[in-house]
């Protein structure tokens, strides 16, 4: 929810944060926590870059995207 809302304060500014969630299916996972350690571990890979600044990256790239019909 955390990221959702991150995404729309990038593209929607001060409008106030709404969401619509699908009822979830009985078998699905309640609470997920990402962990990065097992990347560093197994890969050697750690990320350079915070999310904010990503997230300034990608989204007027998907923006473009879109716009161009392919999304």
């Amino acid at each position: 929810m955390e990221l959702a809302e991150a995404i729309w304060e990038k593209v929607n500014g001060d409008k106030p944060f709404r969401y619509i969630s699908d009822t979830p299916f009985v078998y699905d996972v309640q609470k997920r926590i990402p962990a990065v350690e097992k990347a560093k571990k197994l890969l050697g890979f750690e990320a350079k870059s915070d999310l904010n600044d990503m997230l300034d990256e990608v989204i007027p790239w998907i923006q473009k995207q879109v716009k161009a019909g392919n999304i």
